[in-house]
């Protein structure tokens, strides 16, 4: 009992003596935390222009396939590899013997059939034949020009012409070939002009404006291609929350091909926004914060960021103008509020 009496007053001695120790600490404690030395920044606005990144696909202005339009033998082809050609010029000829020949028989027919008219016209004027039988011989002048014009055209299909001006791909190929219907010959591609086709995310839709300046980068050219948004899609994809645009970029040197990967930057309007240094901006996951000094104390503050250029973050709200922040020292900052000493920057 002597033992458990002991023991219990020395550990009573002992809790005594260490709150003893602790209650003097406290207050020392409690200056040093009184006292974090900072600079500060006071809040203000800046000219500010929108940075929007993106990558985008360059697509020819105008690309199509050169098809074959039916089945037969290629009698001609008149281009090269990557050749530049123009509008109307021939690029394949297919085998028209059969057309040909059956254009030349419609023709005789037609010349016959128009002389009967003729003569019928002379006989009616005088009341010796039908009237009946001059129209029927006139139908058959309409019908065997129709059936000349059908010819034509199947002739006509098998001269294979450039659409528009523009540059050849490789020839897929050869003279004497038999090619079936929609068999590629080569392809052709306007790419005096390219088309910048990619997507954003959809929180810059009230940016975006057509006009804007773009500025493309490849990794396969060291300088940099200007040019300028032209239009915005019409929807938002539900599942990436982004949307599709497309910009022009002039090719007069002919550099860019369809199919290049570009990193975009978009130039937004310049205007005023509040900016604040970053290294006054401390985050916790996807929340942001700045110590707004009112006094000797700081108190965190919670604000929504928007975009950042190197050494500034745009707040979009949580504080206003003129307030003064932390800048240096939000490191030794803690809790809610804490008393601070600002020192010279």
């Amino acid at each position: 009992m002597r033992f458990v009496i002991a023991f219990l007053v020395l550990a009573a001695g002992g809790f005594f003596y260490w709150q003893q120790l602790n209650g003097d600490a406290a207050p020392q404690a409690q200056a040093q935390r009184s006292a974090v030395p900072v600079t500060v920044a006071t809040v203000g606005r800046q000219p500010f222009r929108d940075r929007i990144p993106a990558l985008g696909t360059l697509q020819a202005w105008e690309s199509i396939d050169i098809t074959s339009p039916v089945s037969q033998i290629i009698e001609s082809l008149n281009f090269d590899d990557g050749e530049r050609v123009e509008k109307g010029r021939v690029l394949a000829t297919l085998r028209q013997d059969a057309e040909r020949a059956a254009l030349q028989v419609l023709r005789a027919r037609l010349a016959d059939a128009r002389r009967e008219v003729t003569r019928l016209d002379n006989l009616a004027k005088k009341n010796q034949v039908a009237q009946t039988e001059l129209d029927t011989a006139r139908t058959e002048v309409q019908v065997l020009r129709h059936q000349i014009a059908e010819v034509e055209a199947r002739i006509a299909d098998r001269v294979i012409v450039a659409p528009f001006d523009g540059v050849l791909g490789l020839r897929e190929v050869s003279e004497g070939a038999l090619v079936s219907t929609g068999q590629r010959l080569t392809t052709l591609d306007d790419v005096s002009r390219m088309r910048l086709q990619f997507t954003v995310p959809a929180r810059y839709l009230g940016v975006l404006r057509p006009g804007m300046t773009i500025i493309a980068r490849s990794t396969a050219f060291a300088d940099d291609f200007t040019g300028e948004l032209t239009a915005v899609g019409s929807r938002v994809d539900p599942i990436a929350r982004a949307i599709t645009a497309r910009a022009v970029l002039p090719n007069d040197d002919g550099r860019l091909r369809p199919g290049l990967l570009m990193e975009l930057e978009l130039a937004g309007e310049a205007r005023d926004a509040i900016m604040v240094p970053e290294e006054s901006l401390q985050s916790r996951a996807a929340r942001h914060f700045v110590w707004v000094v009112e006094g000797d104390e700081a108190r965190r503050t919670e604000v929504t960021i928007g975009d950042r250029i190197p050494g500034w973050v745009v707040l979009r709200d949580g504080v206003e103008e003129g307030q003064v922040i932390v800048r240096d020292g939000t490191v030794r900052l803690s809790g809610n509020v804490m008393p601070v000493r600002v020192v010279p920057s």
